[in-house]
């Protein structure tokens, strides 16, 4: 997954793992385990640095590869809006011959900034002034990108994430 805050990378990882069974990592949720607190808590500021965000990425596609090489479909469910990380989890898919597919998550901003703020019950502790200083650094040709409109209604989206799944079902059985 990848997106900014309140473009439905959350909603539409849930989808998947129920259409899909897969296992969904949240970089929330490894982020506040680094750091040694609840999922539930607010996190400061020092769980937010550059240093603090390059270890939670690591640290989810290391679980991811773990989880992958031994046959499960996994989401890793984190904004990778840095062009880094992603090749990061690339290379390692690639040593692995694992597939890998984004799945960039969009909608208008307006449409994010209502998500952000209408979130509650949620571990993630991105809000409006958070969204409003973030920003996608651009794909790689030869990335594999898929950009889902998360404004669509869910039919349509469910639709769309099952052909992701069924091509990569079937690149993995050609491997």
């Amino acid at each position: 997954m990848c997106g900014l805050s309140g473009s439905g990378k959350s909603t539409t990882a849930s989808e998947l793992v129920r259409l899909s069974g897969a296992i969904r990592l949240r970089s929330d949720a490894v982020r506040k385990h680094l750091a040694g607190i609840s999922p539930y808590e607010k996190g400061s500021d020092r769980i937010y640095t550059a240093e603090m965000t390059d270890t939670t990425y690591s640290r989810l596609i290391e679980l991811g590869v773990q989880l992958a090489v031994r046959g499960h479909l996994v989401i890793l469910d984190a904004k990778f809006d840095r062009k880094a990380k992603r090749k990061e989890a690339i290379a390692r898919a690639n040593e692995q011959s694992l597939p890998l597919v984004f799945l960039y998550c969009t909608a208008p901003p307006e449409v994010l900034k209502a998500r952000v703020e209408q979130r509650s019950g949620d571990i993630a502790d991105a809000n409006a002034a958070i969204l409003a200083k973030q920003s996608m650094e651009s794909f790689e040709q030869t990335d594999t990108v898929m950009e889902v409109d998360t404004t669509q209604p869910i039919d349509k989206i469910r639709q769309q994430l099952s052909s992701v799944f069924s091509a990569s079902h079937r690149q993995s059985q050609a491997e």
